[in-house]
C-alpha cells in the first residue's frame, strides 16, 4: 500500500484520522496524573512507650525487644531503629517510598497487639506518624510576665489543658512536642517512723491506694419501667479523700493514711531545664 498515494486520493479520511489522534491525545494528556514535585520522603512511624521509673536497660529488655520482635514482620518495612531512655523507649519505623501511611499505621497497631504482655505500670504505646527524627517547623517559647512571681515550670499542666488543643487544630500541624515544665500531681509523703510504729511498709500503702482509687461498675438494675446503672465512685478528687483511706482495720485499731503520711498537691520532680537567652 502506497501511503502517500492513499493520502492524496482520500484527503478527508486522512484529516479525520489526524483530528481523532490529536483529540484523543489531548484528552489523554489532560487526564494523565503528574506531579511537578514528587514526594520522595520515606514514611516514618514512631512508637513511644512510657514506663515511669524504669532504667534504659529495663526499658530495652522488657519493652523494646518485645516490640521489635512483633514489628519486624510489618509489610513494606525498610529500617527500624530504637532508643531507650529513663522511663521511656521509642522505635522508629521507615517504610518504602509510596507506602500509604494510614495502612502502615493500621498494620503497626495490629502488630503491637501481638506483644504478649508488658510490665506493671507501663503506659499504652503511642503511635505517631510524623517520625521521631522530624525537625520542628516552629519553635515557641513560653515565659512568665516580669511581674509574675510564679515559676514558669509550674505552667505545664495549664498549657496541656488550656492551650495545646488549639495549637493542634491549626491546619497543617501534625504533632506538637512540649519540652520542659513540671506537671501538677498529688504527693503522698510518708513518715518512716510512723510506718515502723504501725508495722507497715511502703508497698502496703501503694497496694491499698491503688486498690481504692478506682470506680467500679456493677451493671444495671431494673425498677419498673426504668433501668439504673449501678456504680461505686471511689476515685480520689482531693487530698482529704486520700487522707481518709483506711490502711488497716481490726477490732482494736483503725489506721488511716493521715496517721502515717502528709498529702498535698505539688509538682513532679524537675528532670530537665529549658533555657532561652539565659531565662527559663
Amino acid at each position: 500500500m502506497d501511503l502517500i498515494k492513499l493520502s492524496i486520493e482520500k484527503p478527508v479520511t486522512v484529516i479525520v484520522g489526524v483530528i481523532l489522534i490529536v483529540l484523543f491525545g489531548t484528552i489523554g494528556l489532560m487526564r494523565m496524573p503528574y506531579q511537578l514535585t514528587p514526594d520522595v520522603t520515606e514514611p516514618e512511624i514512631t512508637v513511644t512507650t512510657v514506663w515511669p521509673g524504669a532504667t534504659p536497660y529495663e526499658v530495652e529488655r522488657e519493652i523494646i525487644e518485645e516490640q521489635e520482635e512483633a514489628l519486624k514482620g510489618v509489610p513494606g518495612l525498610l529500617d527500624m531503629e530504637s532508643s531507650s531512655f529513663n522511663s521511656m523507649g521509642s522505635i522508629t519505623l521507615r517504610f518504602r517510598i509510596g507506602t500509604h501511611v494510614d495502612d502502615a499505621l493500621l498494620r503497626v497497631s495490629n502488630k503491637l497487639n501481638e506483644v504478649p504482655s508488658y510490665p506493671e505500670n507501663v503506659d499504652k504505646p503511642v503511635i505517631n506518624a510524623t517520625g521521631a527524627a522530624t525537625s520542628p517547623i516552629i519553635w515557641t517559647i513560653l515565659r512568665t510576665a516580669p511581674d509574675n512571681p510564679n515559676d514558669v515550670n509550674t505552667y505545664r499542666t495549664y498549657f496541656e489543658n488550656e492551650v495545646r488543643q488549639y495549637l493542634e487544630r491549626v491546619d497543617g500541624v501534625a504533632d506538637l512536642f512540649i519540652g520542659g515544665g513540671t506537671e501538677r500531681q498529688m504527693h503522698v509523703e510518708l513518715r518512716p517512723e510512723k510506718l515502723a510504729a504501725y508495722g507497715l511498709t511502703v508497698n502496703d500503702v501503694i497496694t491499698v491506694l491503688r486498690a481504692e482509687n478506682v470506680n467500679v461498675s456493677a451493671g444495671n438494675m431494673g425498677l419498673g419501667r426504668r433501668d439504673y446503672r449501678i456504680r461505686t465512685v471511689a476515685e480520689f478528687k482531693s487530698p482529704k479523700d486520700i487522707e481518709g483511706v483506711i490502711l488497716r482495720s481490726t477490732g482494736q485499731e483503725r489506721i488511716m493514711l493521715s496517721d502515717i503520711a502528709d498529702v498535698h498537691f505539688d509538682y513532679e520532680k524537675k528532670t530537665v531545664a529549658m533555657i532561652h537567652n539565659g531565662k527559663s
